[in-house]
């Protein structure tokens, strides 16, 4: 799909899905603008109140039909009737993209700290063949794949909403695309076209290959990676770590690396004896044949928007760790 192999259990069962998504963010993106329309023609409204619910309506118009521009042609098309749902990364993480690839053209560059404190506990040592988890819009993964001479990267995710716009980015693209917002206190804040690109060279596909793939049963064989990197993803999609752990080790090959970043903010429904510490995290990977060495503790800005300046503050966790 869009250039992107699909390694997931029934493949058109996923295509199916995501079509159907895809339909119901469609619908619902016309509700939402008829619904805002609507609200601006009433007669006793203020002009300023008329001119921002219009800008808000033609705002979410152009963040859907972004979406829709590029993710239709990749999934055959939306599907005929909507799935239950939005997807993910529109609900929830859409603004990874903006991040990643559209912000830094503003001066802002959130992915710096992290990177610089990646490259602390890297200490010069080269990534070789990498595995990241979670890729997302696959900014991290390209930074470090370009910074620290990987061989080839594998970035893997089951987000078409992040995967298949980063994969037109990472080859060379540049992609008009809508930030919508509904948090503002001046109406100029409403929206803004970004223009997602890379500031570095296009990155051949057996370089840095994004994959459609489940990171908690990864489809490759044991001791095919000398790196891999889990940024944001183990508290969130992990719900049996010490048997994610033994993924990880088998994984690896011997002498090679775990690079770990992100909070330990567990969903809700997490038992309580399941959201672990920074130390219980250590004993576990000890008992998995991991053995942690550096790590970093730093209050990092999290998707902190240079429209709006909203966002928030998280303590992230960095350490790496090495297969015994």
């Amino acid at each position: 799909m869009a250039g992107i192999p699909v390694l997931l259990p029934s493949p058109e069962q996923h295509l199916e899905l995501w079509r159907g998504q895809l339909r119901l963010l469609l619908d619902r993106g016309q509700r939402t603008l008829a619904a805002l329309t609507d609200a601006a023609g009433e007669g006793r409204l203020a002009p300023a109140t008329r001119a921002r619910l219009n800008a808000l309506g033609q705002a979410v118009k152009a963040q859907v039909d972004d979406v829709a521009r590029i993710l239709g042609p990749a999934l055959g098309g939306a599907a005929a009737a909507a799935s239950a749902g939005l997807p993910r990364g529109v609900v929830e993480y859409i603004g990874y993209l903006y991040r990643d690839w559209g912000w830094p053209a503003a001066g802002y560059r959130e992915n710096d700290p992290a990177l610089a404190e990646l490259a602390q506990l890297l200490d010069g040592a080269e990534l070789g063949r990498t595995l990241v988890f979670g890729a997302g819009a696959c900014g991290l993964a390209q930074q470090l794949h370009v910074r620290h001479q990987a061989s080839e990267t594998v970035a893997i995710d089951v987000d078409p909403y992040l995967l298949v716009i980063a994969e037109r980015v990472l080859r060379g693209g540049s992609v008009p695309f809508t930030e919508a917002s509904l948090k503002w206190i001046d109406a100029a804040e409403v929206s803004r076209q970004w223009l997602l690109q890379s500031a570095s060279a296009p990155l051949a596909r057996q370089a840095f290959r994004c994959v459609f793939a489940d990171g908690l049963a990864p489809p490759f064989a044991d001791e095919s990676f000398d790196s891999l990197v889990t940024p944001w993803f183990i508290d969130q999609a992990v719900r049996d770590l010490p048997a994610f752990l033994g993924l990880l080790r088998r994984l690896l090959r011997p002498g090679g690396r775990w690079l770990h970043q992100g909070p330990l903010v567990y969903p809700e429904q997490t038992p309580f004896e399941r959201r672990y510490a920074r130390e219980e995290l250590f004993e576990l990977a000890g008992a998995a044949g991991l053995t942690v060495g550096g790590w970093t503790r730093s209050s990092h800005r999290y998707l902190v928007s240079p429209l709006t300046g909203n966002g928030k503050i998280e303590s992230v966790l960095s350490f790496v760790a090495t297969r015994r």
